[in-house]
């Protein structure tokens, strides 16, 4: 039996978006939605947001995601194919106190990006953009 590796994602990569196939593809299985401690802002930048993460008391929400595992040979190409600048892999905590690889952005990448935190997550941001 292999190893799992679980990551988090919060954009495209979600149940039924556009880059949810390249999870999917791997073997990846859907393990659960979660939220963030409040501790991030979501920015979109056009077709995916980045997770910046705030320091304490600065103004930071909880967001929606959703945990992903898939067979821990199966990750080099995920991350070949899967994760670009400005986006990044490393820890997300979450609302349980607990924390999990998941996606999140370069700072540098939001400077001018709308602030979509208030929505709580992309898939709610989406809905509202559609409206």
């Amino acid at each position: 039996m292999s190893s799992m590796f679980q990551l988090a994602v919060a954009g495209a990569h979600l149940s039924g978006l556009p880059l949810n196939h390249q999870l999917t593809e791997l073997g990846a299985k859907l393990v659960k939605t979660v939220r963030t401690a409040p501790v991030y802002k979501m920015y979109s930048l056009g077709p995916k947001p980045a997770l910046i993460r705030q320091k304490e008391g600065g103004g930071g929400g909880s967001l929606e995601l959703e945990v992903w595992e898939m067979p821990i040979e199966k990750v080099g190409c995920f991350l070949a194919a899967g994760v670009k600048a400005p986006l990044g892999i490393g820890d997300v905590l979450l609302d349980d106190a607990s924390s999990v690889k998941g996606f999140i952005g370069e700072a540098y990448a939001v400077h001018g990006a709308p602030d979509i935190t208030h929505h709580g997550g992309w898939r709610a941001y989406l809905a509202a953009s559609q409206k």
